[in-house]
């Protein structure tokens, strides 16, 4: 599994770790946005190692068409009341110190390859907030994350996150919003999605 650059090219090489100095806000309409903070971690590859090594890594298994299939990923968990370990810890503290709400819960996606992806979806957080926040570092190879509304319709923002990037989906978004990890013959290695959700509202 190998890593690849990140996605932008003009972030500086020194980038100060876990700091929200180049955070840009992208309003997805009049009630989402998305906050894009480039190189959050810099220490991005150590990261993804240590997470490789040690995370409780499985392949769950879907109902689809009466069938039990295969999910074509990996994912590694930690629910609400579960401890984190030491080193996504030190990442939610930085945002829920930041955002107001307590960021409890860790689901962590490795795409393995291009063939790996995620279907067309939203958290299912909604169910229980009004407008949850929901955090993805990205590790590893830069894959594509896709955009649209969540009635249907053409993709409307693409992004092809990597190396330590951070985005976090806010307002309405995973009401009004769906987005994808599509699969792409031409990535060259793996991928690994940190995703930090919170139970609770807060001050957002």
């Amino acid at each position: 599994m190998t890593r690849q650059a990140s996605l932008f090219d003009d972030v500086e090489p020194e980038a100060e770790r876990l700091s929200f100095s180049a955070l840009r806000r992208e309003a997805l309409d009049e009630r989402s946005w998305l906050d894009v903070v480039p190189a959050w971690v810099p220490d991005h590859g150590e990261l993804f190692d240590r997470l490789l090594q040690t995370a409780p890594w499985q392949q769950r298994t879907r109902t689809m068409w009466d069938k039990q299939v295969l999910e074509p990923r990996l994912v590694a968990s930690w629910r609400t009341g579960e401890h984190l370990p030491p080193e996504l810890r030190e990442l939610t503290e930085p945002l829920s110190a930041r955002y107001g709400v307590n960021f409890d819960s860790c689901l962590i996606n490795l795409y393995r390859d291009g063939s790996d992806a995620v279907a067309w979806h939203a958290d299912t957080v909604r169910k229980v907030l009004r407008n949850p926040l929901v955090a993805t570092v990205s590790l590893g190879t830069r894959r594509s994350f896709l955009l649209r509304p969540a009635a249907g319709g053409p993709v409307a923002r693409r992004y092809a996150p990597g190396e330590g990037d951070l985005l976090v989906m806010g307002g309405a978004c995973q009401h009004d919003w769906h987005h994808t990890v599509p699969r792409e013959k031409s990535a060259s290695g793996a991928r690994m999605s940190i995703t930090l959700r919170h139970s609770r509202s807060g001050a957002g």
